[in-house]
């Protein structure tokens, strides 16, 4: 019998679903966040649709070590979503509700680790960082991997590329190597369409009280003055008014400077054979061309290829480690990306002081 499997992708501006039964697609849905903001409920109708899962990756946001949903605490919740007040605005109010419904239904679940997790990222590399690639990310480099597998007719321990995803308000850079990530730039360390990227520390001290929405603005559409306007829209105004141009200027800059300085965890410059782009506003006509203008001198720039009509690459990623992780078609390249060596948790190696005894105390 095929297993039946799901991943499920939490986006900023939807949540994606992709079902497979073996070869077969059984599902590929995509809802608006703001409807699971406002109707958890709908994501486990959508779940529940799917009779006789035998394996779903969950929602992971920050990830932990590969985790049964039904096994979770409230700290694990806290770990994969990193926010102390969950207001009803918050859109991270989802994730939370959606894992405990999941484990409340005893839906046969996983979390699964981001980049900081693994053991194949150097631990050097993971010093005073938090969000070197959330769960997702990883869900969309197996896409990845798996498509250099088939395109270059290639075992998972020969791909090698660099990924650009480009969200509706983050981005996010990973390196593949030898069919393993070895270093990420997540999306708060990025310029994004919504996010700011890393803070400069001399306008951290000047905020002062840094919260969570400041790390969703500053971006293009801020820079831009149109936070209201799809990247689309951006993109095209940008043709006609200065301080949009603008906005995309920095934006591109950012992008450039991202996948350049990840070269250097490559053991060799040589080996990237590609820079892979994903997500929603690497579709967009503008950003795919200005992002191979700019990168084509260092790796051949194609998008990435997808395996589905709907549902984005983070959720096809997850159905795939699913049943990778149950033995089937992509157990070489989940045991090859060794997420069942992951470990530790998102606060580990931080030398910056913060209290997390208080933190995590608070929690109970």
């Amino acid at each position: 019998m095929p297993n039946i499997v799901v991943g499920v992708d939490p986006g900023t501006l939807s949540w994606d679903f992709f079902g497979l039964e073996g070869e077969k697609i059984i599902l590929d849905a995509s809802i608006t966040s703001k409807e699971i903001l406002e109707e958890p409920k709908k994501a486990l109708m959508i779940l529940k649709s799917i009779k006789n899962i035998d394996l779903m990756v969950a929602p992971s946001g920050f990830g932990l070590p590969l985790k049964r949903v039904s096994e979770l605490s409230e700290t694990d919740i806290f770990y994969t979503l990193l926010k102390f007040k969950i207001n009803k605005e918050d859109s991270l109010i989802g994730l939370g509700e959606v894992l405990r419904m999941i484990k409340a239904e005893n839906i046969p679940a996983v979390i699964v680790p981001s980049v900081k997790h693994l053991p194949t990222v150097p631990r050097y590399r993971k010093i005073n960082k938090i969000d070197m690639g959330t769960a997702d990310k990883l869900c969309t480099s197996v896409v990845g991997i798996r498509d250099q597998c088939e395109r270059f007719n290639k075992s998972p321990k020969e791909v090698n590329f660099i990924m650009v995803e480009i969200g509706h308000g983050f981005t996010a850079v990973i390196a593949v190597e030898n069919g393993q990530i070895i270093d990420g730039i997540g999306g708060s360390n990025i310029m994004g369409f919504k996010a700011c990227g890393s803070l400069d520390g001399e306008l951290a001290y000047l905020i002062k009280n840094i919260e969570k929405k400041n790390i969703y603005r500053g971006g293009v559409s801020s820079i831009a003055g149109f936070s209201d306007l799809s990247l689309n829209e951006i993109t095209l105004l940008a043709e006609k008014d200065h301080q949009t141009k603008l906005a995309l200027e920095a934006y591109l800059s950012n992008v450039k400077k991202a996948v350049y300085s990840i070269c250097a965890s490559f053991s060799k410059k040589e080996k990237i054979q590609e820079i892979l782009l994903a997500g929603r506003g690497a579709r967009i006509a503008y950003m795919k061309r200005e992002i191979t203008r700019e990168l084509s001198d260092l790796a051949p720039v194609r998008m990435m290829a997808t395996y589905s009509q709907i549902a984005k690459r983070a959720a096809q990623g997850a159905a795939f480690i699913a049943e990778g992780l149950l033995g089937g078609k992509y157990k070489s390249i989940i045991d090859n990306m060794e997420l069942k060596k992951a470990s530790g948790t998102v606060l580990d190696d931080l030398y910056i002081p913060f209290n997390k005894d208080k933190i995590l105390s608070d929690l109970h």
